[in-house]
């Protein structure tokens, strides 16, 4: 039975729970696999995603962030919210989506069903929150949280590549410039996430809380596996 609170949703323990869990749900491959083999079927995945597969889409996605960065930084006020929400709905739609397919050798298509149910729920709050204005940017809070911003430039960067395999590799090259950043959601929360907290005493905390919150389990899963 669901414990009956009037804390909003994303603070309730179970649904924290619930968006955990579904992470869980075992993947659908064309070609049937032993439950043991699920990390090699979403390593594979992860090594070659649907959405990298079109060159040109990976250095404009990174180059699109940034200027959401930028143009956010200039406005500071409640079109900011706008550009801010409103990229992160659209993008993670389509991440949501074509970073968790995949046409695999060893296990034909491949769709990481977990993965974008719960990203789809970040964006279900996105869009509540951006169409009932939730959020609104009203000034920048340097005061005890510049800490974030070197973190916001790593994930922008993002200094490494993943082989076949789906190893991790560091790659400190010019590819930094045109890499999958803008196109992977690892790398994308952070530097929204890091936007969000710069400007949290506008933000409406359910939306946060439901960003960070996924974006902490995903974080968990890439450090454990």
């Amino acid at each position: 039975m669901i414990p009956k609170t009037n804390k909003p949703l994303p603070f309730n323990w179970w649904f924290k729970v619930v968006l955990a869990l579904i992470v869980f749900i075992p993947p659908y491959a064309q070609i049937p696999f032993f439950p043991e083999n699920t990390t090699a079927v979403i390593a594979s995945v992860m090594a070659h995603p649907l959405i990298t597969s079109i060159g040109w889409v990976a250095p404009l996605a990174k180059w699109v962030l940034l200027a959401v960065v930028v143009v956010s930084l200039i406005m500071t006020n409640k079109s900011a919210a706008k550009v801010m929400l409103g990229y992160y709905i659209v993008v993670l739609i389509i991440v949501g989506l074509f970073q968790n397919m995949s046409f695999t050798t060893a296990y034909g298509f491949v769709w990481l069903i977990g993965n974008t149910v719960v990203q789809f729920i970040v964006v279900a709050y996105c869009l509540y929150d951006l169409i009932n204005r939730k959020t609104v940017i009203k000034q920048f809070r340097s005061e005890g949280r510049l800490w974030i911003i070197p973190l916001m430039v790593f994930a922008f960067l993002m200094p490494y590549g993943v082989n076949d395999a789906g190893d991790v590799y560091p790659a400190f090259t010019i590819s930094v410039l045109f890499n999958e950043a803008g196109v992977t959601y690892c790398m994308i929360t952070p530097v929204l996430l890091g936007m969000l907290i710069l400007f949290s005493d506008g933000v409406y905390p359910p939306t946060l809380s439901v960003i960070s919150y996924v974006g902490l389990v995903f974080g968990i899963l890439n450090i454990v596996t």
